[in-house]
């Protein structure tokens, strides 16, 4: 594909992971996630947490919805979106506005790339399972922890459980002696998929555990027919450089444009 071809690939692949990641939320309040069309514009919102950066942003905006700028700012009469912008659409006259609005350039995102083979996948060295039914609320354990000891209701967990051991949206337990070491996900869209959420413990990182389940989610989306892997990653972290060495290549760069 061209690079603008993996840009609205990777865009709709993330507007898909958005509804499932409102969906699947470990929150007190079940997650209102919108998301409208306008124009070439995309606009997610959650007007149960309008200060979420993630869950209520703009994506698509460009020179030709300049005009547009103020309607599209009042769909969020909560607080100021996030603007999601790729750089096909970062021209001067729109950086313009968006400062004239109060909005500044952020935080940005590596999306990256891979065609996978089985060649070189090497088997995991670590124990590495996916996460089933009898062990979804052990995972969701794992994530409090992740998140500092967060707390969760039953409610909160009956009402999540079911999306971690989904067909499309496949998630990973690595041990080391029993004890957990890291995780993450695998999303399905058709031929293409997305490496999502992977996270080590503390005690476990600069072991390998990365680098064994990203090979391992290689491995099945390659087995389940995907034509293309996709992630995102932020500049020069260990998960840039993990994704690196197993042959993922960057695709574009986003920059998150937020208002003080």
């Amino acid at each position: 594909m061209k690079p603008l071809d993996y840009v609205n690939h990777i865009e709709q692949m993330e507007i898909e992971l958005t509804r499932l990641n409102a969906s699947r939320s470990l929150i007190p309040v079940e997650r209102q996630l919108e998301v409208k069309t306008v124009g070439s514009v995309t606009l997610l919102r959650d007007s149960t947490d309008p200060a979420s950066v993630y869950y209520n942003r703009i994506k698509g905006f460009g020179p030709q919805m300049l005009p547009e700028l103020d309607e599209l700012l009042s769909y969020y009469p909560g607080a100021a979106p996030c603007f999601d912008m790729s750089p096909d659409h970062m021209t001067e006259e729109v950086m313009r506005a968006l400062c004239k609005k109060g909005f500044f350039p952020a935080e940005q995102l590596v999306f990256m790339v891979m065609h996978p083979t089985l060649d070189g996948l090497e088997a995991p060295v670590f124990q590495i399972e996916r996460v089933t039914e009898e062990t979804a609320e052990e995972f969701i354990e794992w994530i409090g922890k992740s998140a500092g000891g967060m707390k969760m209701t039953r409610e909160m967990i009956a009402r999540s459980k079911e999306y971690f051991y989904r067909a499309d949206f496949m998630n990973y337990m690595l041990r080391i002696d029993g004890e957990p070491a890291a995780m993450g996900s695998l999303f399905l869209n058709g031929e293409e998929s997305y490496l999502a959420n992977d996270y080590t413990f503390p005690a476990y990182r600069g072991k390998g555990c990365q680098s064994s389940l990203i090979k391992h989610r290689l491995a099945e989306a390659v087995r389940l027919g995907c034509k293309a892997v996709y992630t995102d990653v932020e500049f020069g972290s260990s998960s840039h450089a993990n994704m690196e060495r197993a042959g993922f290549r960057t695709a574009f760069l986003n920059t998150f444009w937020m208002a003080e």
